[in-house]
């Protein structure tokens, strides 16, 4: 009868108050408990309201298995705009290391412990160290994407170009490089932070390239630029005309750790 219908829709509905309680204590969000709330007393509403239609066993047979997919779909997740779709995900992993890119200063030449590894101990980091001897600023366009990917860094510490100013390639180009690299770091979260070449001393072109270079690194749009040139003065810790000794990389590292965070 119409009592035992009524009966039977209010047990039906309280299974969706019910639901939103589990879930509200699992997910601990307001926005879930709303959803439910509203759920529950609309569908509540509705279902009384065309309570009429529903006395033949058939039709209520039906309503029943539509209310059971109704549940169905709320308990998956799937209730619509109004729940907000991301309630339920896991907040994103900490950004817990930095990632430097250079070339053979970066890894030291066999004459001193490498910035990266100063650097780690002044901001309390860990730095993940791809700095690769002979290499260019194209190299650090490339393998940017995937460090970002591997180890979820906070920061990019970028120092390259010394090798294109060596080798009289096109300087304009290794700025674009960088620029390129600031970009992707950029939109992939993450601040980078370019250093101004160190001086060659191993003669006056390629110095001159240098200084060319550094023009543009500090025109870069959207990066945080550490102060490297300046911090190593006149030239004077560079020992083969080329590479820092080890006051000279204890003084990159300090410029890079200045503009940190």
């Amino acid at each position: 009868d119409s009592n035992g219908f009524h009966h039977i829709i209010e047990l039906l509905t309280d299974r969706v108050a019910l639901l939103g309680n589990v879930a509200h204590s699992t997910l601990n969000t307001k926005a879930t408990s709303q959803f439910f709330s509203h759920r529950h007393n609309t569908l509540r509403i509705s279902l009384l309201a065309r309570l009429n239609k529903f006395f033949m066993p058939r039709k209520l047979i039906q309503l029943s298995a539509q209310l059971t997919v109704f549940l169905f779909l709320i308990a998956c997740g799937g209730g619509g705009s109004e729940s907000g779709g991301e309630q339920g995900q896991p907040p994103p992993a900490p950004k817990t290391t930095v990632v430097a890119i250079g070339d053979s200063i970066g890894n030291g030449f066999d004459i001193a412990t490498p910035w990266p590894s100063i650097l780690g101990g002044k901001i309390n980091r860990e730095v993940i160290n791809m700095s690769v001897t002979n290499e260019r600023t194209r190299f650090g366009v490339t393998v940017i994407d995937q460090l970002i990917d591997a180890h979820n860094p906070s920061h990019v510490f970028i120092l390259l170009g010394t090798n294109d100013a060596l080798r009289h390639e096109s300087l304009s180009g290794a700025v674009n490089n960088l620029q390129a690299m600031v970009d992707i770091a950029r939109a992939r979260d993450v601040i980078p932070i370019v250093g101004t070449l160190p001086p060659l001393t191993i003669g006056v072109q390629e110095n001159r390239n240098v200084d060319t270079i550094n023009r543009g690194i500090r025109r870069l749009s959207n990066a945080v630029i550490a102060p490297v040139r300046s911090a190593l003065g006149n030239g004077s810790t560079i020992i083969d005309g080329v590479h820092p000794n080890q006051e000279g990389q204890e003084l990159i590292a300090d410029a890079f750790a200045s503009v940190y965070p």
